[in-house]
């Protein structure tokens, strides 16, 4: 038993003095230099701390990892549940090109791109992307993303493209908004703010006597052929501005945040989709002088 006891004494002093020396390291190192601090904390991270950093980069990368296939996997179904949706309104479209003898849309596909930001001066409205000449990406696709328009094609090369958002001055969309009236058409184009968190969308060019309700969601019409139609641009905002009773201005709330978009897709197929427009346009003048 005095064996035992005197070796509990030892050790209950061991620990003691590690702990006084922690203690004293401590004092010590909280009263060094800065430059000293930073270069002891590089190497204890580069050595007895190596291990313990690298499990917790790997238990953060799995989290992370985690939630990205639970957001993929949530956009997943909801995307075959408007895929099983619109099976029957394909059917009924179909349908009903055949009663009125009109052609078949030219097809479009979307082709999934990551949007890559530089950070430099003077590039803020401008964004890099992965998808290339190779997987058909033209100048003056559009760039959308799962909320609606991010912004347009502009020079596309073999190992990238690059586009600008709606925030670039260049920016302009014919857009259109369904009311109890009928439809109300207007062109959206971007507004400098005194800074770059205040740029906003107009819809400027609607008629006076629109009286379009807040809250409306605004639409590309196609017009042009810049941008296919029923892209969601975002939604009617206050009143900007009256021009003399002729014309009314709305703020539109916009449907993306470029600053928060790191995938997109490119909507390839707008030149085939603005020319097929035109020829249904013709079949139904065709169509209605037939049936005069």
């Amino acid at each position: 038993m005095a064996g035992k006891a005197q070796r509990g004494h030892k050790r209950r002093r061991r620990d003691f003095h590690v702990v006084l020396g922690l203690v004293l390291l401590s004092l010590i190192t909280i009263n060094l230099p800065a430059e000293s601090q930073r270069a002891i904390g590089d190497g204890l991270r580069e050595s007895v701390l190596r291990p313990f950093i690298e499990v917790q980069l790997i238990v953060v990368r799995t989290r992370a990892r985690a939630r990205d296939y639970l957001t993929v996997r949530a956009q997943l179904d909801s995307a075959l549940t408007f895929v099983a949706s619109g099976t029957t309104l394909a059917e009924e479209n179909r349908q009903l090109r055949g009663l009125l003898g009109l052609n078949e849309r030219s097809p479009s596909r979307l082709v999934a791109t990551s949007v890559i930001r530089s950070g430099t001066s003077g590039s803020s409205s401008v964004f890099r992307l992965s998808a290339s000449a190779a997987d058909g990406v033209m100048p003056f696709d559009a760039v959308v993303t799962e909320l609606g328009l991010l912004g347009q094609v502009q020079e596309v090369g073999p190992e990238g493209s690059m586009g600008y958002d709606w925030s670039h001055p260049d920016f302009r969309a014919s857009a259109m908004i369904v009311t109890a009236e009928g439809q109300a058409h207007g062109l959206v184009e971007a507004e400098r703010g005194q800074f770059r968190e205040q740029d906003r969308l107009v819809l400027r060019g609607t008629a006076y006597l629109s009286n379009l309700e807040r809250g409306a969601e605004v639409l590309t019409s196609g017009r042009g052929g810049a941008f296919p139609r029923g892209i969601r641009i975002g939604w009617v905002g206050e009143v900007a501005r009256t021009s003399a009773g002729w014309d009314i201005s709305y703020y539109v709330e916009p449907a993306v945040y470029p600053g928060a978009a790191t995938y997109a897709s490119v909507h390839i197929g707008v030149p085939g989709d603005a020319l097929q427009a035109a020829a249904d346009t013709a079949d139904s003048l065709a169509v209605a002088d037939g049936s005069r």
